[in-house]
């Protein structure tokens, strides 16, 4: 009983840690996706600077890929 017990938690905390690492990962691409766009198409990009401030700051206009 005890082991069915133990083993219940095991598999609970397993799923909570996938949750959290699916969130974790989501909310990091949904933050980056605007300065991968703005680096793939420039020209999209200058429309899109108008619309979306952060696009302007992460990289339009931007040498550096990491800013």
């Amino acid at each position: 009983m005890r082991q069915h017990l133990l083993n219940g938690w095991l598999v609970a905390a397993l799923i909570a840690l996938v949750c959290l690492l699916g969130i974790t990962a989501y909310m990091e691409v949904r933050k980056d996706l605007p300065r991968v766009a703005c680096m793939r198409d420039r020209a999209v990009a200058g429309k899109r600077a108008a619309q979306s401030e952060s696009c302007s700051m992460a990289c339009c206009g931007s040498t550096n890929p990491n800013a």
